[in-house]
């Protein structure tokens, strides 16, 4: 215990102290004035940290969950880390609200992108790495989701049934590691029950396993707007309720102490744990500093180099990549994601990108100069609603904040004035500062070049009614639409309206919205613009297929897929993308297609087409990522953290989710991922651990020193240096008594290595600690196996080169 930290507990009021253990807006906690103690400000990540506000400053975004962890790179993933610590500073915050560790327990779930891998180890020292990056900077982590909030399905009330040698050998062991190894400094409740109580009320799991057994001795705080209770929160060991005002605290909390039903310890535990973060942070006496953009090079590079890094090649026939731009005269380019490329997913991960390398801009300026043309054909549309504008069409992007709606219907000066890139805006809380929910109004005016001539689709959704202006012409008034899904239900559905533009022609448009107070206190604004739509797109895209030496399909999914706030129904690609592949694959001399998606998508096409790359969300860099790998400048470093299932029914939770009369039941037990296919013999599309290289270095021998050391020879017969990631999974081989749900095998450890082409190396794999613990339900406490182990090396669940017996 820290004696600035009990001092000031000692010089508090209870009033003082329960007033610390709530937020006082959206993003920060209540400051205590009278002693000079600070409020604490928190950011969202975990692909970037956005800030107080979805239209401040731009951020850095870096690779998603799914891509961090195809890496296979716990040194990488550190770096990452530390840029997003730098990152968190520089938005005047101390806690980033991240890493999401979730698994990926079923391919549909909505947030899957944000989490690292279907195994509890990979996420594990991803976590640890991220936390470790992020901690280094002086500032924390915030790991989320505690637990079992692995679906998007009713993820507020729906109850987790999860047995506990599921959870404690599963779900659990990402948070305890970044706990134990990382000491993270927070944690975040989740939204869910979890067997009946709610996570945020269960003592079990905040205290017992999180405290107790752990050692945890940072913070936990509420989801937002995740606390159900006031004593059973408290006494189960919430210490903050997010974000403020708050609901359940202030008068209700000590009135509850009042009643004896909480302990003026209890909330002194509780303030003493916000306190302490404050000074681990330096935030005790230091206020938040403000927010700016950092943008150089070096960031840049970094995100370039894991992009490309994460990048898996599941496919390449006859030597289809790398592209030998001096073999090559005409390349055409298709598919919805290949203009403008998906490099985030939704929800409270959205940053707005201090810039955005989009795949056709690219490869066009790369080949540009090898004397190679770039054709391009959209092919189709996915977007479920109207995509944003496309930031290189507008100039003078400006928004403007006033006072209430009638103080901008009369012409009075905004408020608040700024420039901005985002047209995507979520207010938490009052945008002026003032306290509780006001009216307020937004106008939003930007100039808009089109590219196309014709009938431009203009969309907007609103917590609000909205009118939007082009060159002064009222196009779209949305004041008689009722509220419907969008913004958490307090917002209104999109409507869209149509006007004639010229191409070349710059024409003004502005866009204002009426805010009325909602329960949430929550406003908002999506604007959104499509260009005149081709009637014949898969035509064009054949022809342009039909002419070039080579396609390359662009598809994948976009944040109207794959958000917080709602799962997919299943994993084809949305729209015609793949009747797109197949068309393009038809007439094409050699078929590229890249998967721009954050999680498992069906390829009925795969048989049809040369190459197969799927490069996730991979942030802001995307597109010279992307151009690096596809040109061989660097190779696809990837490997699959997930398993890609042929098809959605033949995947591990798909009877059970996402559950039924509030309950989700997790009857898979242990067999999620590779697990469930390697024990019910079921083929994957594509097994976990799997990628090709340019050059595919392979292990030739292997051997144990001790129980936790492998020592693996890979060796490069190519002619260019390769990268291999050498993985270890351990099999019992004594199977008497084991539960049904016993795995047939873990991974335990793994290591990436390059080798120089014509060179053999020796590459060492030190395995996890925990790697043979196994949770005994009888005593309720681990246990280690015994007897003969199988140590099995390869380069993917599936590819198994060496095994090696041990005995413990």
């Amino acid at each position: 215990m820290s004696k600035r930290v009990e001092d000031l507990l000692d010089g508090m009021t209870l009033e003082e102290q329960v007033a610390i253990t709530s937020g006082r807006t959206m993003w920060s906690t209540q400051p205590v004035e009278r002693l000079g103690v600070q409020r604490l400000r928190v950011s969202d990540g975990p692909a970037g940290v956005r800030g107080s506000r979805f239209d401040g400053p731009p951020s850095l975004n870096v690779p998603c969950g799914t891509a961090i962890a195809a890496s296979w790179d716990p040194s990488l993933v550190r770096r990452l880390g530390g840029l997003l610590g730098r990152e968190l500073v520089s938005k005047g915050a101390r806690v980033h609200l991240a890493p999401t560790v979730n698994l990926h327990r079923t391919p549909v779930g909505g947030r899957n992108f944000e989490c690292f891998s279907e195994d509890p180890y990979l996420s594990a020292v991803a976590a640890v790495q991220y936390v470790t990056g992020v901690q280094e900077s002086g500032v924390g982590s915030c790991i989320k989701h505690f637990v079992g909030n692995d679906t998007e399905f009713e993820r507020t009330t729906i109850d987790s049934r999860i047995d506990e040698r599921t959870m404690r050998e599963l779900y659990l062991v990402p948070f305890e590691r970044a706990v134990r190894d990382a000491a993270v400094m927070s944690v975040m409740s989740a939204y869910n029950r979890l067997n009946g109580p709610y996570a945020g009320d269960s003592h079990w799991l905040l205290t017992t396993v999180l405290r107790d057994e752990w050692g945890f001795d940072g913070l936990v705080m509420s989801d937002w707007f995740g606390v159900k209770s006031t004593a059973d929160a408290v006494n189960a060991g919430l210490d903050l309720e997010m974000p403020g005002p708050p609901v359940w605290r202030s008068e209700k909390l000590i009135a509850a102490v009042h009643a004896g039903e909480v302990t003026v310890e209890t909330v002194r535990e509780c303030a003493r744990n916000v306190l302490t973060l404050l000074e681990r942070t330096g935030g005790l006496d230091e206020p938040p500093g403000p927010e700016f953009s950092r943008d150089d090079a070096a960031d840049h590079g970094l995100i370039r180099e894991a992009g490309a890094a994460g990048m898996v090649l599941l496919r390449n026939r006859n030597d289809a990549l790398p592209l030998i731009p001096g073999s090559l005269r005409s390349i055409a380019m298709v598919g919805p994601n290949a203009a403008t490329g998906q490099i985030m997913g939704g929800g409270s991960a959205h940053v707005s990108p201090t810039r955005v390398s989009h795949p056709l801009d690219a490869i066009s300026a790369r080949l540009a100069a090898a004397g190679v043309t770039v054709a391009h054909a959209q092919g189709c549309n996915i977007n479920k609603s109207l995509p944003e504008i496309d930031q290189r069409l507008v100039d003078s992007v400006v928004l403007e904040i006033f006072e209430s709606p009638e103080a901008m219907d009369a012409g009075e000066a905004p408020r608040i004035t700024g420039t901005t890139g985002a047209f995507r805006f979520n207010w938490f809380n009052d945008p002026l500062g003032r306290r509780g929910s006001h009216p307020y109004g937004v106008r939003l005016s930007m100039g808009l070049t089109p590219d196309h001539s014709g009938d431009w689709t203009f969309g907007v959704e609103s917590v609000g009614s909205v009118r939007l202006h082009v060159d002064g012409r009222l196009i779209l008034d949305n004041h008689n639409i009722p509220r419907g899904g969008s913004f958490f239900g307090t917002g209104k559905p999109e409507v869209s309206s149509m006007v004639s533009l010229e191409a070349g022609r710059r024409v003004d448009v502005s866009v204002e919205v009426r805010h009325v107070p909602t329960g949430m206190g929550l406003g908002g604004l999506n604007l959104g613009a499509k260009a005149p739509v081709n009637p014949v797109t898969i035509g064009a895209a054949v022809d342009a297929a039909a002419s070039a030496d080579a396609t390359i399909v662009v598809v994948g999914t976009n944040d109207d897929w794959e958000s917080e706030g709602w799962d997919r129904t299943d994993i084809a690609l949305p729209g015609d993308q793949d009747e797109l592949i197949r068309a393009v694959a038809g007439v094409s001399r050699r078929t590229i297609v890249v998967v721009n998606a954050g999680s498992p998508v069906a390829m009925p096409w795969l048989d049809e087409v040369d190459a197969v790359l799927v490069s996730w969300f991979p942030g802001q860099e995307f597109g010279e990522a992307l151009t690096d790998v596809l040109v061989g400048e660097v190779e696809p470093g990837g490997r699959l953290p997930v398993t890609f299932p042929r098809r959605l029914e033949d995947s591990p939770a798909f009877e059970h989710h996402p559950g039924r009369n509030g309950v989700t039941e997790y009857r898979e037990g242990r067999l999620i991922g590779y697990r469930w296919y390697d024990k019910t013999g079921r083929e994957p599309l594509f097994e976990f651990g799997f990628g090709l290289g340019y050059a595919d270095p392979v292990v030739v021998s292997a051997s144990a020193s001790g129980s936790h050391r492998v020592v693996a020879a890979v060796r490069n017969d190519g002619d260019r240096d390769g990268t291999q990631v050498v993985q270890v999974y351990a099999h019992l081989v004594d199977r008497t008594g084991l539960a049904d749900d016993e795995p047939d095998q873990r991974l335990v450890g793994f290591a990436k290595v390059t080798v120089p082409a014509g060179t053999t190396r020796d590459v060492t794999v030190d395995l996890d600690v925990d790697a043979y613990r196994t949770w005994d339900l009888a005593d309720s406490a681990w246990a280690t196996w015994s007897g003969a182990v199988e140590l099995r090396v390869g380069t993917s669940s599936r590819r198994i080169a060496e095994r090696i017996t041990i005995v413990l």
